[in-house]
């Protein structure tokens, strides 16, 4: 059989259109650009956001409105000549121009990223060895279409590129990257792209901002907007510079007062392969619990939660190759989905020996463990985990009890007043009634009464004068549910597990006036129920299996609703 070799063909056109659909969120791809500024020794980058104004329709009025025009990053960094220029827009740029500590891996980074956010790429370069040249090439999507092949263009800088360029440079070496031709359409608003640089980029780049990084002076990062600049500052995802020495630093569970970090697991190294010597480094942290840091300081919980990451989409490991942040807050498959582990921080350091063994994807977001990693892992991470969530629930249980001795206590106080005004009108109301129709409503009342006893557990728990009595768990995830005893009478039981009161109480538990509200609602919704089973003509047991079934619509309801409202901007205006 002959074997025939034929070249392979590709168009270049749709090729671009698929890099820019690689995985990248405009926030990624710009700081991938930043990767290979930091990577060219630079020690000030500037990302520039610019906008202009949309063009309104001809009679249209209205007030003005800017919309995205450019992406601008500049740096100080060694530069390039025209081989530089050639081998950056290589697609799978030459390995000899990196070293050992490069953030790049597949030579892609640059063209990947710049097609995700835009159809022309621009890069402006004055090398090191050559200060008196600078260097401009433009590489144009629709113009590759139009030719259906891979080409780009070298041309003379423009007044506007050698003055954005000094702004880094300072007549030195560097090199400018612009992105025009913008694919608007699948970009956000240029607020939510600057707010997500600004809150990104301070923990990506902790080790060169704080000049921590292996072989790397300390850098300044600038992110700027319209005429505003913001600098980056280093924030450390597991703050090991607040932990206190020796070990006071270290996490005791079942003492832990909320406030401050803790070790839950110093630094230690783990094997990432059965042979050779690639190892991680592993440390993990357990951050404050916001309500305990709100009820005992004058740091509200909002302020808490964000000064330390603490949130949904923030614990996890922080995974740091070449010590640069390539995954932020990931499970491992370790790490379980639950509100209880909000303060766990752990934190993996690698570098780009373990590429391969991690198999580290294109976008450098993604990492899977190696055999031998999960193996070496698993038994620290969850001795960890158990101890974050021990210490978590202790400081919660702590708070609730406190939350629930004031102001709960003022509104029990008030509510038994009530509850006991309301039983005494109703047996007068009894007593007035007809023979027949007093004996039904004696009934009625023995029922309802029986219908929901407290439990000897709850009983236990119950205060002489509580109506409104905060458990661990209802079933079928309602939120409230009335119960009686024979002393005390009818209380409310509220589900402390609903998202509405991990969600919203625990936020609002500093607000005392509001949570007696609530205390109040709660009491009237468990009152009217037991006025209708007590009082209404309609069939009482009817009534039982409806109201209960309304509970388990209204509870699952709830949930719903406060999952999907942003807690944060919803709460933002209540006085804590």
């Amino acid at each position: 059989m002959k074997i025939k070799e034929r070249e392979g063909t590709w168009d270049a056109g749709r090729v671009f259109q698929a890099l820019g659909r690689i995985g990248y969120d405009p926030v990624s791809a710009l700081l991938d650009l930043v990767d290979n500024s930091v990577s060219v020794s630079a020690t000030n980058i500037a990302i520039n956001v610019k906008t202009e104004q949309k063009e309104r329709k001809e009679g249209r009025r209205g007030r003005p409105r800017a919309i995205l025009k450019s992406f601008v990053i500049a740096d100080n960094g060694c530069g390039m000549d025209e081989e530089g220029l050639a081998n950056a827009l290589t697609l799978g740029s030459s390995t000899k121009l990196y070293d050992e500590h490069t953030l790049s891996k597949f030579g892609m980074g640059l063209k990947t990223a710049t097609a995700s956010l835009g159809k022309r790429l621009e890069i402006v370069s004055r090398p090191k060895e050559d200060l008196a040249n600078v260097y401009k090439a433009v590489l144009d999507q629709d113009l590759i279409v139009e030719q259906g092949r891979y080409v780009y263009h070298l041309t003379d800088p423009t007044e506007e590129d050698l003055t954005e360029l000094d702004a880094c440079a300072q007549g030195g070496s560097g090199t400018l990257i612009r992105v025009t031709k913008l694919l608007l359409d699948s970009l956000p608003r240029t607020s939510d792209i600057v707010a997500g640089l600004k809150s990104r980029a301070g923990v990506i780049y902790y080790y060169f901002l704080k000049g921590l990084a292996e072989g790397s002076e300390r850098l300044l990062l600038t992110i700027g907007e319209s005429d505003v600049v913001h600098d980056v500052v280093p924030v450390d995802p597991l703050f090991v510079d607040e932990i206190a020495d020796g070990a006071d630093g270290d996490l005791n569970e079942h003492t832990w007062d909320g406030l401050s970090p803790k070790w839950i697991a110093r630094p230690q190294r783990i094997q990432l392969a059965t042979t050779g010597t690639l190892s991680a480094e592993v440390a993990m942290t357990q951050l404050p619990h916001p309500p305990s840091v709100a009820r005992l300081t004058s740091t509200p919980q909002k302020s808490c939660r964000n000064r330390y990451l603490i949130g949904a989409g923030n614990y996890g490991f922080y995974i740091y190759r070449n010590w640069r942040l390539i995954s932020w807050a990931d499970s491992l498959g370790l790490v379980r989905r639950d509100q209880d582990l909000f303060s766990f921080h752990g934190r993996l350091l690698i570098n780009s020996d373990a590429d391969d063994v991690l198999n580290i994807d294109v976008t450098k977001s993604r990492i899977h463990l190696s055999g031998i990693a999960q193996d070496q892992l698993k038994p620290l991470v969850q001795e960890a985990v158990k101890k974050s969530v021990v210490a978590w629930n202790n400081a919660k249980r702590t708070t609730k009890r406190l939350l629930q001795q004031d102001p709960h206590d003022a509104a029990n106080e008030e509510l038994n007043r009530i509850s006991n005004l309301q039983t005494d009108e109703d047996r007068q109301d009894e007593s007035v009634a007809p023979s027949a129709e007093k004996q039904e409503l004696e009934d009625r009342r023995t029922k309802a009464v029986s219908a929901k006893p407290i439990t000897n557990e709850e009983l236990e728990r119950l205060e002489s004068d509580q109506r409104v009595l905060y458990v661990d768990a209802l079933n079928y995830n309602q939120l409230w549910e009335r119960a009686h005893d024979p002393t005390h009478g009818m209380i409310v039981k509220v589900n402390l597990s609903h998202r509405f009161c991990r969600d919203i109480l625990e936020e609002v538990q500093e607000n005392s006036n509001l949570l007696k509200i609530i205390d109040i609602l709660f009491f009237a919704l468990a009152r009217g129920e037991y006025d209708l089973v007590y009082k209404s003509e309609h069939n009482d047991d009817e009534i039982e299996k409806i109201m209960e079934e309304y509970r388990e619509r209204v509870g699952d309801t709830l949930s719903e609703v406060v999952r999907r409202i942003n807690l944060d901007d919803f709460l933002a205006d209540v006085d804590l």
